[in-house]
């Protein structure tokens, strides 16, 4: 695990010029949710895919209270101190990082923390960073209560963080078992303004399916594809063969449900 985001980069300094775009493919992506709305998990599929496809990607666990990523990524950069000022120039640190190593990004918040609304409106962050050719990718996890719309709307409020490319994600897991998951999101979450207005400017709902053994991989602190090859730690057993084929299922239903989406992930 790394405390900052200095490491040593090519001589050239990159210029700011908000006329001019670079096209270099790299992904600023950012998720975002309140708590258990699978940002975290999510995140662990995403970055694996990555890297597993030979794409690298920075990877930066931001939650000071609970550093998930941190914990199955021995790479991933974490802030040196809960401080406000450390935790926002060590991101502006990750920012500078990913413009001069031509990678992806992606960072995950703890849910609530505002770093990257102070950042945004600080430095218009989505437009920096598109002139730059960084793609900036805003995903946002809802469950099926309607106070997670309102998390939302704190980042579309005056275009603070609100790319074309946005995602939305409906998770699956957070649905209660006494509701259908079929009408789950269908009246007083899709059909909201906010939602409406999100979609209206090109952006994309996804539906993140559930993986029954979740809980089982997450005691072992394994990867998905570790869990598939029977891997395991702490004196635990390896996952039994039915909850591996579940796991693979899962992440073949994954790439399926976020293949509209590809192109905005790492």
């Amino acid at each position: 695990m790394k405390s900052d985001a200095q490491h040593d980069t090519d001589d050239s300094r990159l210029s700011y010029d908000e006329n001019q775009t670079v096209e270099t493919g790299q992904i600023f992506l950012f998720p975002t949710g309140r708590g258990n709305r699978g940002k975290s998990f999510f995140t662990r599929w995403a970055v694996e895919e990555a890297r597993n496809a030979g794409r690298e990607v920075i990877v930066a666990d931001g939650d000071c209270t609970n550093q998930t990523l941190a914990t199955y990524f021995q790479d991933a950069y974490s802030p040196p101190s809960a401080d406000q000022v450390s935790i926002t120039k060590w991101f502006e640190g990750l920012v500078q990082k990913q413009i001069e190593s031509r990678k992806s990004l992606i960072v995950d918040f703890g849910a609530g923390d505002r770093t990257l609304k102070h950042v945004a409106h600080e430095l218009s962050l989505v437009s920096f960073l598109q002139s730059l050719g960084v793609q900036p990718v805003a995903i946002h996890f809802v469950g099926p209560d309607t106070d997670d719309l309102a998390y939302l709307q704190s980042f579309e409020t005056d275009k603070l963080f609100a790319p074309d490319a946005t995602i939305i994600v409906f998770n699956q897991f957070c649905v209660p078992p006494h509701i259908p998951q079929a009408t789950a999101f269908s009246d007083s979450i899709e059909k909201s303004r906010i939602i409406r207005q999100i979609l209206d400017r090109g952006s994309q709902i996804v539906v993140m399916p559930t993986l029954g053994c979740a809980h089982e991989i997450e005691r072992r602190r394994i990867s998905f594809m570790g869990a598939i090859d029977g891997e395991t730690k702490d004196d635990l057993p390896p996952l039994g063969l039915i909850d591996r084929q579940r796991t693979r299922m899962w992440r073949d239903n994954m790439k399926k449900a976020f293949s509209e989406v590809q192109h905005w992930l790492p």
